[in-house]
């Protein structure tokens, strides 16, 4: 199962500061245990797997210049940069 050390060692890799490992815990063994029993179930037919469309059935792509810069209008910036705000 799912321990502190490797709660610490998930949010060092996604580099976000987690202040309650402990309460995350839960959460991930909840995760593992959905994908345990996706892994689990049996599909005899490809027939679910797929979905064919024509290309007929897709729209056209059109190219729609925008004339602004967006840039500019964004409240917060820096430089070229977009500010977002912090992740809790």
């Amino acid at each position: 199962m799912v321990d502190k050390k490797e709660i610490e060692h998930l949010s060092d890799l996604i580099k976000i500061e987690i202040k309650d490992p402990q309460k995350y815990i839960l959460q991930v063994e909840q995760i593992l245990n959905y994908f345990e029993r996706l892994d689990k179930v049996e599909i005899t037919t490809e027939d679910l797997l797929r979905q064919e469309l024509t290309l007929d059935n897709l729209r056209e792509d059109k190219f729609v210049p925008y004339e602004d810069n967006l840039i500019e209008k964004l409240k917060k910036t820096r430089e070229n940069f977009v500010r977002a705000p912090k992740m809790v």
